[in-house]
């Protein structure tokens, strides 16, 4: 890691649930939930080790293989409004080294038909382009494992 690695980008990944707001949202809530589908493949992992879902609060966890996670990261909440906002900083490492900092940002947005959501994630990698594009890859299978559950 160098100065030279330092690379800025801001996605945004959105989907159309036919789930009111109130049930995606309790599915990010809930813990159990979102360790569930937050793991982009059936080779991948995320296991929480504390969650504390409020402002203010803070949840850790390790992620990546399933038969090693290698990654751990942090989420410190900003701001939750219940079934239409979450805003939380993230920071990801690899051995104890910051591989990417964000601030993210999930919108409910209530439909006749259901929910659409919004995530963006403003994101600073430490590491290149290897960050940004894992985000992009992670995110939009999370999301699409999100829809999947929300359809059981």
């Amino acid at each position: 890691m160098n100065a030279t690695t330092l690379r800025h980008e801001t996605v945004t990944f959105a989907r159309e649930y036919a789930a009111t707001s109130d049930v995606v949202f309790s599915a990010y809530e809930d813990i159990d939930s979102r360790a569930r589908w937050s793991a982009p493949s059936d080779t991948a992992v995320v296991t929480y080790t504390a969650h504390d879902f409020r402002a203010g609060g803070v949840d850790t966890f390790r992620c990546g293989d399933k038969q090693e996670p290698q990654y751990d990261g942090e989420v410190r909440y900003v701001d939750i409004v219940p079934d239409a906002r979450i805003v939380y900083s993230e920071i990801i490492r690899a051995a104890g080294a910051p591989l990417s900092a964000s601030l993210v940002t999930w919108t409910f947005a209530s439909r006749a038909n259901g929910t659409r959501l919004e995530v963006t994630v403003q994101l600073a990698s430490f590491v290149g382009e290897d960050m940004v594009a894992g985000t992009r890859v992670g995110m939009n299978a999370a999301l699409d494992n999100l829809g999947a559950q929300l359809r059981t």
